[in-house]
């Protein structure tokens, strides 16, 4: 890491990162979204924003706060194995996180915004209504830094009781959960403009909204449940946008509005993979798998590896596959640091179930095939590499940044971070994510298509598509080649 600047340099610039958890950029108009889509026109809208892989929540705040692929920061998803913390972690799980922090040493594996403004003499606020462990990871740090990080699931479930206890005391308790989370996502704005921002003055606060993920995931994504969600979350963030001009903070406050994902619809019933795999005569006591929509196995040696990955590529139902190198990769597959996602918690293989651009309700485009008993089926999920998944909204507003500009480059949310240190003058570590000087009025950068694949002799191909601008990568898409059409 750089030598950091000790002292919080440009102290009359504020950040307000407003996070829509899940929300698909074909969704923001000026119906559904009249006040995000007039924010993008009229700020600097990054049109062809990406997630990083896995395409899930928590990967992604990681991103987010270390401007780093998963690769380095070692958030490589949702749930993964980690021998150092106990073996089995779901970062959902507050308690276990915890837990898993306390034994490491810090989650994750790469500097984080808290950690760095904390350096440079500034303050990360957090408050958020998504998954507790989710909050937890936007500043891991919060407590010992003093800093402020609340999640809505209750005091019990933050990061900063104490401070979460003043927060609610100086304005009210906090509403029960409900679909859509309309409360909580008015808790969080009002706690903001009327607590946060006068009495604690941050130099980031990050708001995290659970919808329209939540309505996504358990209504599904064209759902009347999701359409109020997004409207209700619209006018949520038009109020701070209103606060912002009538609070005098014009000038100072740089507003962020971002989502951490796409979600396409489920296809069929859950697959059971691991009974899959058992009645194909593997010891699934033996190789460890984590399913959902991708896949994770713990292989136990290298002829494991390749006999496991053989056989995936003989079914139908499976699209791209990474690999790890042991000593060699299996015949067909590309590495994990393809995807960005060589981390030593990194699945052996990791491998994405088919897709396709079909839209199940004539509106949409976007289904996949799962293993996730808990979500009914025909509704939201993400964690692939489809293009309705990766891609995802990024728009900035404030003095630093240029008016009126459409930024067709490949953007991503591993670029969030660089941008914001440098709005504030604070110099920070090697990211893989680059500064967004084209947002701020500088010539937009070039990039160019690149494409790589694997194939087997039995006919098994796939294809990584990604773009590169200036040296960084930004995955675009991947899939299997040829392959059969979902059932």
């Amino acid at each position: 890491m750089v030598n950091l600047v000790k002292d919080f340099m440009n102290k009359d610039i504020r950040f307000l990162i407003v996070a829509f958890d899940g929300l698909r950029p074909d969704m923001v108009d000026d119906d559904l979204m009249p006040n995000l889509s007039a924010f993008c026109r009229r700020g600097s809208h990054c049109t062809d924003n990406r997630a990083v892989f896995p395409t899930e929540t928590r990967v992604n705040q990681s991103s987010l706060v270390t401007g780093c692929h998963p690769g380095r920061h070692g958030m490589v998803a949702n749930k993964f194995m980690e021998a150092a913390a106990g073996g089995f972690l779901n970062t959902a799980d507050f308690m276990a996180l915890r837990a898993a922090d306390d034994k490491l040493g810090g989650i994750l594996s790469a500097p984080s915004l808290g950690e760095l403004l904390h350096d440079a003499g500034g303050e990360l606020a957090v408050v958020g209504c998504g998954t507790p462990g989710g909050n937890r990871i936007l500043h891991h740090r919060a407590e010992a830094f003093g800093n402020l990080n609340i999640s809505l699931h209750g005091l019990d479930q933050s990061t900063t009781p104490g401070a979460g206890q003043a927060l609610i005391e100086a304005l009210r308790p906090v509403p029960e959960a409900e679909l859509p989370n309309k409360g909580r996502v008015d808790w969080v704005v009002d706690a903001y403009m009327d607590v946060v921002a006068p009495e604690r003055d941050p130099a980031v606060a990050i708001l995290w909204f659970s919808d329209p993920d939540t309505p996504y995931h358990y209504r599904g994504i064209e759902s009347p449940e999701a359409a109020e969600a997004i409207r209700h979350t619209d006018a949520a963030f038009g109020r701070l946008l209103r606060w912002r001009d009538d609070s005098g903070r014009s000038d100072s406050l740089q507003i962020i509005a971002l989502s951490d994902h796409g979600h396409v619809a489920t296809h069929g019933e859950p697959m059971d993979l691991t009974s899959k795999f058992s009645d194909a005569g593997f010891d699934m006591a033996a190789n460890t798998l984590i399913s959902g929509t991708f896949g994770a196995l713990y292989a136990r040696d290298r002829r494991e590896q390749a006999r496991l990955v053989a056989w995936l590529q003989s079914q139908t139902w499976c699209g791209p596959i990474f690999a790890r190198d042991m000593d060699g990769l299996p015949p067909g597959t590309l590495p994990l640091s393809a995807a960005h996602c060589d981390h030593p918690r990194s699945g052996d293989i990791v491998f994405v179930l088919a897709r396709d651009a079909a839209a199940p309700h004539g509106g949409l485009l976007g289904r996949c095939l799962h293993d996730n008993p808990e979500i009914p089926v025909g509704c939201g999920l993400h964690g692939g590499l489809s293009p309705f998944e990766v891609s995802c909204v990024l728009a900035f507003s404030g003095s630093l940044f240029a008016e009126g500009v459409s930024i067709s480059a490949p953007t991503g949310i591993i670029d969030v971070l660089p941008t914001v240190l440098h709005g504030l003058g604070i110099d920070g570590p090697d990211m893989d994510g680059r500064i967004l000087h084209e947002a701020m009025g500088g010539d937009a950068p070039a990039f160019e298509r690149q494409r790589i694949g694997a194939e087997t002799a039995n006919g098994y191909q796939q294809s990584l598509s990604y773009d590169e601008v200036n040296g960084g990568r930004y995955l675009a898409h991947a899939g299997r080649e040829g392959g059969s059409p979902l059932p």
